[in-house]
């Protein structure tokens, strides 16, 4: 019999699996990414049913058993190329060439139909009770499994190492054309990588613990709140979240971004990434005063929308020429540069104390009192609240 907190998050998870799916294929035309985002939340789905299926309808396990495996391998690559295409510069589109990335599925398959073929008793003593059968054709299918499932680990690994680094290159790059990204860090792909890699290492624990002592180190249960967690994640923040540099209409600025790139790696730095600019030292010198002198004058570092983009129209000078006086000659990134103003200009209101932390973070410019504070501990080496203790007392 099923455990009746396990079939209540199991129906929980396919409830949101069901609302979310059609609503991520209504926006695919718009945004290609909400297509590996629906396929990784349907396979989730799929395989969140495993032990409800196999208690409350065991006549229907040896098929689901037969689809759910090929959908296992849908998980990593969907994922990733969610991500890729929430960090990309360009609308992202899924290719003919991208699809090599889903190939383990077509392996996956051929065990599915291995699994059919195999007699139902058969079935339910491999994969319900556990029990050892003496025969080639099941030798053959448990050792295909294991493969395949120690294939699915490295992918695994593999793609959560390309995720980080992915989402670490999309981070710098945001510091080049947005004063302000607390929406569009994607902060929350850190918790959900967390709960991924937690959801993944719970169910191999468990199957080795299982296999070795005859005993489960974490229940199904866990598993089951663990994965709901994870789908809760991925339904609630991916229906929010857009791509903040494929919106750009900017064709410099995505240029730009492009050329940043193209330059991660470079050892030369900011040196070999404007290599074939045509901007001088002079020029660049005389862009530096127009920079500051519009964050002075102009106080344009209170737009807390201002992006580099708005900073070249307003200077009529062309973005990549100010990225390039900002990391050359100013040695700083936009980001940081805005901030920077942000940040002096905070400073005699906190002195001053007529208003709270949080009015003065969004009069200067910032969008949240954590950003603020943030940004205020790495230019001063101090919170708002050291900073005026320590000038109060001298």
């Amino acid at each position: 019999m099923a455990d009746p907190i396990e079939t209540i998050l199991t129906m929980i998870i396919v409830g949101q699996v069901c609302i979310s799916v059609p609503i991520l294929l209504s926006r695919v035309a718009k945004h290609a990414m909400n297509l590996p985002l629906a396929l990784f939340l349907l396979a989730s789905g799929i395989l969140a049913l495993n032990s409800t299926i196999s208690s409350v309808l065991p006549d229907y396990y040896a098929l689901y058993t037969a689809v759910a495996f090929p959908a296992l391998f849908l998980l990593c690559p969907s994922l990733w190329f969610y991500v890729e295409g929430l960090t990309a510069d360009t609308p992202w589109q899924l290719s003919k060439r991208l699809l090599k990335h889903y190939g383990l599925i077509a392996p996956a398959i051929l065990i599915s139909i291995m699994m059919l073929f195999l007699p139902k008793e058969v079935h339910t003593a491999i994969f319900i009770h556990d029990k050892d059968i003496k025969d080639p054709f099941v030798s053959t299918l448990l050792m295909g499994i294991l493969v395949m499932m120690l294939l699915w680990l490295v992918q695994c690994a593999y793609t959560l190492l390309k995720i980080v680094r992915k989402l670490g290159q999309y981070r710098n790059r945001l510091k080049d054309v947005f004063s302000n990204h607390d929406h569009k860090e994607l902060k929350w792909m850190n918790w959900l990588l967390f709960i991924a890699v937690s959801v993944w290492m719970c169910s191999v624990v468990t199957v080795f613990f299982s296999s070795l002592f005859e005993h489960a180190l974490f229940t199904s249960t866990t598993e089951m709140f663990l994965s709901l967690l994870l789908i809760w994640c991925l339904t609630h923040f991916g229906l929010q979240q857009k791509p903040a540099l494929a919106m750009l209409d900017d064709g410099v600025i995505k240029k730009l971004i492009k050329d940043h790139d193209n330059s991660t790696d470079d050892k030369d730095g900011p040196t070999k990434k404007y290599k074939r600019s045509a901007l001088d030292q002079t020029q660049s010198a005389r862009i530096a005063i127009k920079i500051n002198s519009a964050m002075e004058q102009d106080k344009l570092y209170l737009d807390s929308d201002l992006s580099l983009q708005k900073l070249s129209k307003h200077l009529n000078i062309s973005p990549n020429y100010i990225s390039q006086t900002l990391n050359e000659t100013l040695s700083i990134s936009f980001f940081d540069f805005v901030n920077q103003w942000r940040i002096e200009a905070a400073k005699p209101q906190i002195l001053a104390n007529s208003s709270t932390v949080l009015d003065i973070a969004l009069e200067v410019g910032f969008n949240a009192r954590s950003s603020f504070y943030k940004a205020f501990k790495q230019t001063t080496g101090k919170t708002p609240s050291e900073f005026r203790k320590d000038h109060v007392s001298s």
